[in-house]
């Protein structure tokens, strides 16, 4: 079973981490969570007040009992095995990703779980995609993805596929949500450019 790594920080966008997370427990991948505590507050705001809570978050995948499995780790758990370069993971994705936790982790300031984690997965040169939620970016913003960039991290916007011409906010989630399991490096069926099935 894959191992993927979930960090999830206080950018608006927490729709794309539930439904990321879905797909890769549907996978069958093991899937280690961490929220913070502003990635909280967002998606109180952005899901409904239940979501402040990480314990909702459990509730939700439990109830769709899907094939993979779950493990929710505090930020404040620097005891997480994924803490350490030799606990092995197949990578890891930060969604959303804001502007404070990108110039950290390009910064290497791993002093919460997720960062440290972030940390780990770039000096042990494994997969690591970052999906940064902000707009307009200023020079800061555009320099910290290059230099993440230039360290191997995979910089993935959120930014709809227009040319598959979406009818709803869903079907621009679902596409999006295929894209970054490809930069995971997971096997998806997701609507791609040039299937037979997309009209014309």
């Amino acid at each position: 079973m894959k191992q993927i790594i979930v960090g999830v920080s206080g950018a608006s966008g927490s729709i794309l981490a539930i439904r990321v997370i879905e797909e890769l427990l549907r996978k069958e991948v093991e899937v280690s969570l961490v929220v913070t505590a502003a990635g909280l507050l967002t998606a109180t705001e952005e899901l409904g007040s239940p979501y402040g809570r990480i314990q909702r978050w459990e509730e939700h995948f439990g109830e769709q009992n899907f094939p993979g499995r779950l493990q929710i780790y505090s930020n404040k758990n620097f005891f997480a095995p994924f803490a350490s370069g030799s606990h092995l993971t197949d990578g890891m994705v930060i969604v959303p990703c804001s502007m404070g936790t990108l110039a950290a982790v390009a910064l290497g300031l791993a002093d919460n779980l997720l960062r440290r984690a972030a940390d780990v997965v770039l000096k042990e040169r494994r997969r690591l995609v970052i999906v940064p939620r902000e707009t307009p970016m200023s020079p800061i913003h555009l320099r910290h993805q290059l230099t993440l960039a230039e360290m191997g991290a995979i910089i993935f916007p959120p930014i709809p596929a227009w040319y598959m011409r979406p009818k709803s906010l869903d079907e621009v989630e679902i596409i999006m949500v295929g894209r970054i399991l490809d930069a995971l490096g997971i096997a998806n069926s997701y609507p791609r450019w040039g299937d037979s099935s997309k009209g014309s």
